[in-house]
């Protein structure tokens, strides 16, 4: 059983991860935390919350986090994912609010008080995880890992030439959880890049008439409608949901140790248009 905190931004791919986790018996979702992003944390609250209880999964805490980067200006990603960050598919406004705690409060509260147990998830901007290592540095001794998806290691970006979107998000917060010292694994564009899965796959699972199979479809429909026709995209990169599946199955991909740093405008390359470029 994986004891899982999942630190998100949703974000199309990021609602499909959360929708596997539920579904998944080897996971125990022990909280969601979100984060700007995608969109706007005020959104990415609003929508963890619809999405539980679409799933009807009420029972699992939603903890609103940071509504900015650490140092950089905002940058949200809503011409990928729609105004809501759900493809503009409209979900019942939730019936319950978000816990009263800050999500840097829960993951430290949660680590410190099951040693080696949990596992974090982040699937969007690392700016929650960063202020929580940084406020109670024991959770990097405590924490069971960190699966992070972002990078893009010896391949193009998705937002510039050089940076995958999570790390040019908020570079500064990627630099911090790399050098804090526990354990990470990365699972980066160059391997999420080529985890796809077509419309037409989308629709056999919407086929069974479930709200959450409809929702994933008509989500998934969006964006290759809006964001991939234009740019020949045909196919839907998991990039979310193969980080959250290497969380409990890490034996899907093939690791390989290295050092990994992030560029922080002109510290590896000398250019600010390499803004979180990472680099093993």
């Amino acid at each position: 059983m994986y004891r899982i905190i999942l630190d998100t931004d949703p974000g199309i791919d990021d609602a499909l991860a959360l929708f596997l986790a539920l579904a998944s018996p080897e996971i125990q979702l022990e909280a969601i935390t979100t984060v700007s992003g995608n969109v706007h944390v005020d959104i990415t609250t609003r929508s963890a919350l619809a999405l539980l209880e679409l799933a009807g999964r009420t029972g699992i805490p939603v903890a609103r986090g940071s509504d900015r980067p650490l140092v950089r200006e905002t940058v949200i990603a809503d011409y990928v994912h729609g105004r809501n960050g759900l493809g503009e598919v409209l979900l019942p406004e939730p019936q319950r609010q978000p816990t009263g705690k800050h999500a840097v409060d829960v993951i430290i509260e949660q680590i410190i008080a099951a040693p080696g147990a949990i596992t974090l998830v982040p699937i969007g901007p690392l700016t929650n995880i960063a202020l929580a290592v940084r406020r109670e540095p024991r959770i990097a001794q405590h924490v069971r890992e960190v699966v992070i998806m972002g990078g893009a290691l010896r391949v193009p970006g998705n937002v510039t030439p050089c940076a995958e979107f999570n790390f040019y998000a908020d570079p500064h917060a990627a630099h911090i959880v790399l050098h804090a010292g526990w354990p990470i694994r990365l699972v980066s564009l160059d391997v999420t890049n080529h985890t796809d899965m077509q419309r037409e796959q989308f629709a056999v699972l919407a086929a069974n008439g479930h709200p959450v199979t409809q929702a994933m479809k008509s989500m998934v429909d969006y964006h290759l409608d809006e964001f991939g026709k234009p740019r020949g995209i045909t196919a839907f990169h998991m990039h979310d949901p193969l980080c959250l599946a290497a969380a409990m199955h890490p034996e899907l991909l093939t690791w390989k140790p290295a050092y990994v740093d992030v560029e922080l405008a002109g510290t590896l390359t000398s250019s600010v248009e390499c803004t979180g470029l990472c680099r093993c």
